[in-house]
């Protein structure tokens, strides 16, 4: 047997091997399910979701997305990952939250309504009564 058991064969050499590339290339995971090793087949669907999916998906629609707003509008957007990568972990993964992290959370969500917010309404909000000056200048 070779350093790496089955998959590598006698002399290592794999891929000259047509029935082993064929079983452990793409096409022979998805089939090798059907025969007595459904953990090949596993990881195969993994690796199209990831590839097809998490991935190629993601891209196509966030560059989409992305295309249609402004650049700041963009950066706040990317700015929140970090929180739905949280909630989804504390979600579906059941991951723990501290207070570190949902008072970053509040932060990101806060820094999201600042900047999608007028001036004007954070000035009436905060009752701040902002004239506008005159254009003097000041000559030293």
């Amino acid at each position: 047997m070779g350093y790496l058991g089955d998959f590598a064969g006698n002399q290592g050499a794999w891929l000259l091997d047509e029935t082993t590339r064929a079983h452990y290339a793409l096409p022979g995971l998805f089939l090798s399910g059907f025969g007595s090793d459904e953990t090949l087949r596993i990881v195969a669907i993994a690796a199209v979701w990831t590839g097809l999916i998490t991935t190629a998906g993601n891209r196509v629609a966030e560059t989409t997305g992305l295309g249609k707003m402004s650049s700041s509008e963009a950066a706040v957007l990317l700015a929140t990952e970090p929180l739905w990568a949280a909630v989804f972990a504390s979600l579906f993964v059941g991951e723990v939250l501290g207070p570190e992290d949902i008072i970053g959370g509040a932060l990101i969500v806060a820094a999201c309504l600042a900047t999608a917010v007028k001036p004007q309404v954070f000035q009436d909000f905060f009752r701040m009564n902002v004239e506008e000056e005159e254009d003097d200048v000041l000559l030293l």
